[in-house]
């Protein structure tokens, strides 16, 4: 069976169309609402979805984690995740399943391949380009969409992978435990529309800090030298929340520091193993 979950806050506007679009490539759509104080739930079970409910408003790693217990109890083989804004095109599902019937056990829909992406706004873009950096050298991830929430996941992985953290953050350690996992990793290109009239409750900047935190956290790396730059690193960004444009050249710093304390980090760890007879 595939299924297709997306977590949902107060997307009455858009969850039905979300969810008619994506019952067209799936057997059942799982809509996980996060505590919605609009008609979310009550659009989405009548257009056909089985809705889980929040009582309150957990975020968003708390919703992904709820749609992987969810696929475990109904023994989905496949599970589809995707957003409930609108921003995903549910007619792009068969890409991604597609790839996961070539072995793979995780497959990202990437929104930069063949050089896509250009009309993301610049800011956004900067940003997640470093949240991929990060994921990729924490982790020893190679993926150039760390951030789509547009993504499939096979038996196994939904088996494996356990979220831990509520927040935004949720979709980096993904990453992180699939690698951990073995689990093997795939990427297929896809759109993503801006235009859909939903907008992030959140201020991109501050959102990509904390993200940015919880994955150096997931693998304790947020200390010493590393959380001496990223305090710093807090601080500037909230300096710089409302002028995205003309803040590019703090935000290399940011990401210089950060690879930085990363670097210094790792070594620090190196010589530790070595002194053990580890390496």
């Amino acid at each position: 069976m595939i299924i297709a979950a997306m977590p949902a806050y107060n997307e009455e506007e858009h969850i039905a169309k979300v969810v008619d679009g994506a019952s067209k490539h799936v057997d059942q759509v799982i809509v996980v609402d996060d505590g919605s104080t609009d008609a979310t739930s009550a659009i989405a079970s009548t257009n056909g979805a089985v809705v889980v409910r929040h009582k309150t408003n957990r975020g968003y790693g708390a919703a992904i984690r709820t749609c992987f217990d969810t696929a475990k109890k109904m023994g989905a083989d496949m599970m589809i995740t995707l957003d409930a804004d609108g921003q995903h095109n549910p007619d792009e599902i068969p890409y991604l399943i597609h790839a996961m019937n070539n072995g793979f056990d995780v497959v990202i829909g990437s929104r930069f391949p063949n050089n896509n992406g250009h009309h993301i706004p610049l800011y956004r873009r900067f940003g997640m380009k470093v949240l991929d950096i990060a994921t990729n050298m924490v982790g020893g991830v190679n993926t150039s969409d760390s951030q789509s929430g547009f993504r499939a996941y096979s038996r196994k992985a939904i088996k494996v992978i356990e979220i831990t953290r509520s927040d935004m953050s949720a979709g980096s350690d993904i990453l992180l435990q699939a690698k951990k996992h073995n689990l093997r990793i795939g990427e297929v290109p896809i759109t993503c529309s801006y235009d859909s009239g939903s907008t992030s409750s959140q201020n991109p900047v501050h959102h990509g800090i904390l993200v940015l935190i919880g994955i150096l956290h997931s693998r304790s790396l947020c200390i010493g030298t590393s959380g001496l730059l990223i305090s710093a690193a807090m601080l500037m960004g909230l300096w710089i929340a409302d002028i995205h444009e003309l803040s590019f050249a703090l935000l290399l710093l940011f990401v210089i520091s950060i690879c930085a304390g990363i670097i210094l980090q790792s070594i620090a760890k190196a010589f530790y193993e070595l002194k053990k007879g580890d390496l």
